[in-house]
């Protein structure tokens, strides 16, 4: 059975995950670059696949998924063998690395999209969602909160969430880090140290390239 893999969404902070993913995977894959609003998602197939109206998604031959942190962690699970490690099931380290993982996508993801909800463009969807500038910053002083939780995993001097290799925790955090800058909020010191390194990384360029829609 096919391998053949596809990626649908560019232009977000949730769109580069999957992306970024497969270039540190190593991994083809086909590009489908669909904008998360306009009539791009009706143009591109990506409704026979799945009713959510949502990038990113991915498809190849045993899933169609579309949540950026599930599709991160299953090719990191599918293709261990070339990089992106992962615990082995039911460790401690596996149960630590999902801690994290949640508290990234739950605490800092989820309120980072309540801000793009309810400021203005161009950040911002206040045209849709309406303006909301006291949820707005309640938003961003939670989401503060959740970096100076984060960067508390680092206060051993370790060089990534997990220790000493990159992986998919690291991943996670730096892109809601990158939507955090957006926004002009701070940054704990240890976490821009951290980005700044991680920016470095071959397929952090590759993945922000091919995420780029002004080049559409």
């Amino acid at each position: 059975m096919s391998s053949s893999r596809t990626v649908w969404g560019i232009g977000t902070e949730r769109t580069i995950r999957p992306l970024w993913a497969l270039a540190e995977l190593g991994l083809d894959y086909e590009h489908q670059k669909v904008l998360p609003r306009g009539g791009g998602i009706e143009n591109s197939g990506l409704l026979e696949r799945s009713p959510r109206h949502k990038v990113p998604f991915f498809e190849d031959d045993r899933v169609s998924i579309g949540e950026s942190a599930a599709i991160v962690c299953y090719l990191a699970d599918r293709y261990s063998d070339r990089g992106l490690p992962m615990p082995a099931l039911a460790t401690a380290e596996r149960a630590v690395l999902f801690d994290h993982i949640f508290y990234i996508m739950t605490e800092m993801d989820a309120r980072l999209y309540t801000v793009r909800m309810h400021c203005d463009p161009p950040q911002g969807l206040s045209q849709t969602y309406g303006s909301a500038p006291v949820a707005v910053d309640a938003a961003k002083k939670y989401v503060g909160r959740g970096l100076n939780e984060a960067a508390r995993w680092f206060e051993d001097g370790r060089a990534f969430v997990m220790g000493e290799d990159f992986g998919v925790a690291d991943l996670l955090l730096t892109t809601c880090l990158d939507w955090a800058l957006g926004y002009e909020m701070d940054i704990p010191d240890a976490l821009t140290t951290f980005r700044d390194k991680i920016a470095k990384r071959q397929g952090y360029i590759q993945a922000t390239n091919c995420n780029d829609a002004s080049k559409l």
